[in-house]
C-alpha cells in the first residue's frame, strides 16, 4: 500500500498501543471471568434452576463457551480491536446487528461488575464474621468500587498482573477447601438433597444453562486490548479460547464437588450467602475458611477491574465511531486509559447494589438478580457474534466446512438456550430480571433506529479497528509515487 494512502491517526488513538505481553492479555479475560469466585458462586445458583440435571447443565455450558470461544478466534486472528465482539459482530453482520450485540454487551459487563462487587461485599463480611446493618454493607461497597475505579484508571498492566496472581492463590485455596471437606464427607445426605436432586423442567435448564455461561462471562474480554497488546493477532485468540477451556475443567470438577457436599447440607446452606464457607466453617476447618474468604473476595475483585475495563472499551469504541458521545472516547493523558468512559460507567455500577444493600435487600438475591441479567447480554451478544463469524469469512474468501458448521451450531445452540430461558422465566421466578434485562438493552436498538434515519454515515463507521498508519511504518516500508 502506498503510504500516502494510509491514515495519519489510528480510529483508536490514545490507547497505549502494543504494550501488553501475553501474560498480561492472558490476565484480562481471567480477571474479568474470576475462576475461583465462578465455580464457587454459580453451582449452587445452577442446583436452584436444574436439580438433579445440574451436573449435565453445567458441562453442557462449559461446552457451549469454548465453541463460541473457538468462533471467536476466526475474529481475533484478523483484526485487533477495541470493541472486542462489538466489532467483530459488525464486520459480520454489519451495524445493526453489531449496535444489538455491543448493547448487549455493555448489559453483560455492567451487570457482571454489579454483580462481583456484590460478591466481594459479602465475602469480605464472611471474613470478617460480623452482621453489620445494610447502611455499613453499602459503605463497603461503594469503597470497593471506588478502590477498582481507580485501579483501571491507571491502567491495565498493573491490575491485569496482580489480579492473575490472587486468582492463582485464590484457585489453590479454592482447591484444597473442596478436597478437605470431600475428605471429611460421611457419605448422607441432608434437606438440601431436596433441591440438588430436585425436579427438572425446560424452563429450568435452559435459566441453569444460562447462569452455567455466566460463570465464564468475561472470558472474551482479551478481545477488547487488541490495540493494547504486543502481539495482538497471537496473544487474543489465545486468551480467548484457552481461558475457558481450562477454566471450565476447573467448574466442573468443582461443580460436582458441590453437588456433593451440599445434597449432605441443609437447605439454609445452600441457599445462603457463602454455602461453601458456610460448609467449612461449620466443619471447623480452622483458618481454611478465612482464607476462602478471603481470596474469593479479592477474585470477586479482580472481576470487578476487569468487567470495567472491557466496558469501558466498548464505550470508547462507540463513542470514536460517532454512535456514543464523544466525550466517552477521551484518553488519560498519562495513562492512556479509557478515563471518561471509565468515570462515567463507574458510579452507576456502585451506585446499584449501594442502594439495594442499604435498603435491606439480601447480598445473595442482588447477586443472582444481576448476573441473570448479564448472562441475558452475554448469551445475545455471543449469538450474533458467533453467526457473524462465517459470514465474515465468507466475505474475505476464507470459509471452510468447519467453520461453517461451528458457527451455526454455536449460534443456534446460544439461540435455543436464550429463547427457552426467557420462555421459562416466569416458571422459575426470573421474570422480573427479563424485564430489567429488556430495559436496560432497549437503547441498542434504539440507537440503531435513529442513526438508520439521521446519520447513516455514522453507521458506516461502526466496527472500527486498529490500522497502521504512516508515521507507524520504519524509512523504506511501503510503495512511494
Amino acid at each position: 500500500m502506498r503510504i500516502d494512502q494510509l491514515p495519519l491517526r489510528s480510529p483508536v488513538a490514545g490507547l497505549r498501543r502494543r504494550g501488553l505481553s501475553m501474560v498480561e492479555v492472558l490476565a484480562q479475560s481471567v480477571s474479568a471471568l474470576a475462576p475461583s469466585a465462578a465455580v464457587v458462586a454459580v453451582p449452587p445458583f445452577v442446583m436452584a434452576q436444574a436439580g438433579a440435571a445440574t451436573l449435565p447443565v453445567l458441562v453442557g455450558g462449559t461446552a457451549l463457551v469454548v465453541l463460541v470461544g473457538w468462533c471467536l478466534t476466526a475474529f481475533a486472528r484478523r483484526m485487533a480491536a477495541v470493541g472486542g465482539v462489538y466489532s467483530y459482530t459488525a464486520k459480520g453482520l454489519g451495524p445493526g446487528a453489531a449496535l444489538l450485540a455491543g448493547w448487549a454487551l455493555v448489559v453483560g459487563y455492567a451487570g457482571i461488575a454489579v454483580s462481583a462487587l456484590v460478591g466481594s461485599v459479602a465475602y469480605l463480611v464472611s471474613f470478617t464474621g460480623l452482621d453489620p446493618p445494610g447502611p455499613a454493607v453499602a459503605l463497603v461497597a461503594v469503597s470497593v468500587g471506588l478502590l477498582a475505579t481507580l485501579t483501571t484508571v491507571r491502567g491495565i498492566r498493573l491490575s491485569a498482573r496482580v489480579a492473575l496472581a490472587l486468582e492463582v492463590v485464590s484457585v489453590g485455596v479454592v482447591v484444597a477447601v473442596l478436597l478437605v471437606l470431600l475428605a471429611a464427607h460421611d457419605g448422607g445426605s441432608g434437606t438440601g438433597a431436596a433441591v440438588v436432586d430436585g425436579p427438572v423442567s425446560a424452563g429450568g435448564v435452559a435459566t441453569g444453562l444460562v447462569l452455567a455461561v455466566a460463570a465464564f462471562m468475561g472470558f472474551e474480554s482479551a478481545a477488547t486490548l487488541g490495540v493494547e497488546a504486543r502481539r495482538p493477532l497471537v496473544a487474543v485468540p489465545r486468551a480467548v479460547f484457552w481461558t475457558p477451556v481450562v477454566t471450565g475443567l476447573l467448574f466442573v470438577a468443582a461443580g460436582v464437588a458441590q453437588v456433593v457436599l451440599l445434597r449432605a447440607a441443609p437447605v439454609e446452606v445452600l441457599t445462603g450467602d457463602v454455602p461453601i464457607a458456610q460448609l467449612a466453617d461449620a466443619d471447623g476447618l480452622g483458618v481454611l475458611p478465612r482464607l476462602l474468604d478471603a481470596g474469593i473476595a479479592l477474585s470477586f475483585f479482580a472481576c470487578v477491574t476487569g468487567s470495567i475495563n472491557a466496558l469501558a472499551r466498548v464505550l470508547f469504541s462507540m463513542s470514536r465511531e460517532g454512535v456514543l458521545p464523544a466525550p466517552l472516547g477521551r484518553t488519560h493523558p498519562r495513562f492512556a486509559t479509557p478515563a471518561v468512559a471509565l468515570a462515567w460507567a463507574s458510579p452507576l455500577l456502585v451506585v446499584v447494589p449501594a442502594v439495594a444493600l442499604a435498603s435491606g435487600v439480601r447480598a445473595r438475591d442482588v447477586l443472582a438478580g444481576s448476573l441473570t441479567v448479564s448472562a441475558l447480554g452475554y448469551v445475545l451478544a455471543y449469538v450474533l457474534a458467533a453467526a457473524a463469524m462465517p459470514v465474515f469469512l465468507h466475505r474475505i474468501g476464507e470459509l471452510t466446512r468447519p467453520t461453517l458448521v461451528a458457527g451455526t451450531l454455536a449460534a443456534a445452540l446460544s439461540a435455543v438456550v436464550l429463547v427457552v430461558a426467557v420462555a421459562g422465566a416466569s416458571w422459575s421466578g426470573s421474570g422480573a430480571m427479563v424485564v430489567v434485562f429488556v430495559v436496560a438493552w432497549l437503547p441498542g436498538p434504539v440507537l440503531w433506529l435513529v442513526l438508520r434515519r439521521r446519520s447513516p454515515e455514522t453507521l458506516a463507521r461502526v466496527g472500527v479497528y486498529d490500522q497502521a498508519t504512516a508515521g507507524s511504518l520504519l524509512p523504506g516500508q511501503g510503495v512511494r509515487r
